[in-house]
């Protein structure tokens, strides 16, 4: 059996297709990732492949979620490749899905409700599924949520102050995201730190091209999140403003602005590229502002800065860290960004060894903090797919 798993992004589409036998682990037999998709950067779209070792590049126009799926499949069809099911990221199920769950008409619906908990997100993600069943009508189909992983988030963290009825009637609380790759980094960090998880405090920084939150985990759960209600809170990101004061969103519909003006605002046109005007990229930001360019200089303090009051407040909620880890394609690649955000915190325990980070493979996971150290300081690849097929088997009966 050949299960397709579609990790779709704000920006990105990442895929992979395991071959599963009974008895036996998975084997990766194709991986890849659509870059750059439906987002503005002075890169180009592409996809990149690894089939059984052969690698490959295309670069070609992905204007959307679905230009991008239907690329895939019909390059994994070329390859001669049956595909019996299909697992997706769904970032958000709010109240309704808490657990991965098959496709079907009804669960559509529902999917289908969710659009407004993350529109940037969910809708791609749900483009993608349709695609899905009119490309490859006779496979299965799952959805795996982002949000299960903060479902037990502690109540002091999860609640907006609001009034009480309003926020239960509206479903007006945090929910977390990037749960998929803060349930493999988490476990991953225990087996390299060679400790039980349920005894770590850990500071994971997803830290990606499109979206990025930080997650402080303890014994092994959710202990807050900085994205809340919507992916839109936290960090700084590529096209999202994160935390912003609210009073702002009212003078903006006060001046006449819609809610979908706003929503657009602070969705594709804030972020790096608002403040750089330059690109969504953070690495090309970086990349200009060392030749001079203010906006992008400043872009980049307001991402690190945001990246270091979190750090901070999450350090002091845990009481201490086991570990800080950087994943996801800027967490493992912006060398420059961990300098920044680590390299001046000695006097909290968290001490930078400058030549390792500098030295650190985006592939491969890698201590970069000085023996001295209280505090570890990890990068690491994440692997939301594995978890996503984790999920799938887990519902179609077949893990062992």
């Amino acid at each position: 059996m050949n299960i397709l798993i579609f990790n779709c992004g704000s920006s990105s589409q990442g895929f992979k297709v395991y071959e599963v036998q009974p008895g036996k682990k998975p084997n990766v037999l194709v991986s890849g990732k659509a870059l750059n998709v439906a987002t503005r950067t002075r890169a180009s779209s592409s996809i990149r492949w690894d089939f059984r070792g052969n690698t490959g590049t295309r670069e070609i126009s992905l204007p959307s979620h679905t230009a991008a799926a239907a690329e895939i499949i019909r390059l994994l069809q070329s390859t001669g490749l049956t595909l019996d099911a299909v697992g997706h990221r769904f970032v958000h199920g709010g109240t309704r899905f808490q657990k991965t769950t098959r496709i079907d008409e009804n669960s559509l619906r529902g999917l289908k409700e969710c659009f407004s908990l993350a529109p940037i997100h969910n809708p791609n993600s749900y483009a993608v599924i349709e695609i899905c069943r009119e490309l490859l009508p006779d496979a299965g189909q799952y959805a795996v949520f982002d949000t299960a992983f903060h479902a037990g988030m502690p109540a002091a963290s999860r609640e907006y102050a609001l009034p009480r009825s309003l926020a239960l009637q509206n479903g007006f609380r945090k929910y977390g995201f990037h749960g998929l790759s803060y349930q493999y980094i988490s476990a991953r960090t225990a087996e390299y730190l060679g400790r039980p998880l349920s005894d770590l405090k850990l500071i994971l920084c997803h830290l990606g091209t499109g979206g990025s939150s930080i997650t402080a985990v303890k014994d092994g759960h959710s202990l807050d999140s900085s994205m809340g209600y919507s992916p839109l809170a936290g960090l700084v990101m590529s096209t999202r403003c994160g935390d912003l004061d609210a009073g702002i969103i009212l003078d903006l519909i006060r001046g006449g602005r819609s809610a979908d003006e706003v929503e657009s605002i602070l969705n594709t046109q804030s972020g790096l590229i608002g403040l750089s005007g330059f690109s969504s990229n953070l690495e090309e930001v970086i990349e200009e502002s060392e030749k001079g360019n203010a906006d992008c200089r400043l872009a980049f303090e307001v991402y690190a800065h945001r990246l270091r009051l979190y750090l901070g407040a999450f350090h002091w909620l845990l009481n201490s860290t086991d570990a800080i880890v950087f994943t996801d394609d800027v967490g493992v690649r912006c060398w420059r960004l961990r300098a920044a955000v680590c390299g001046d915190v000695k006097n909290l325990g968290i001490e930078l060894d400058a030549a390792a980070n500098r030295a650190a493979r985006p592939g491969k996971a890698t201590c970069i903090s000085a023996a001295s150290s209280r505090t570890k300081i990890l990068v690491m690849p994440t692997d939301e797919e594995r978890i996503i097929l984790e999920e799938v088997l887990c519902e179609m009966n077949l893990t062992d």
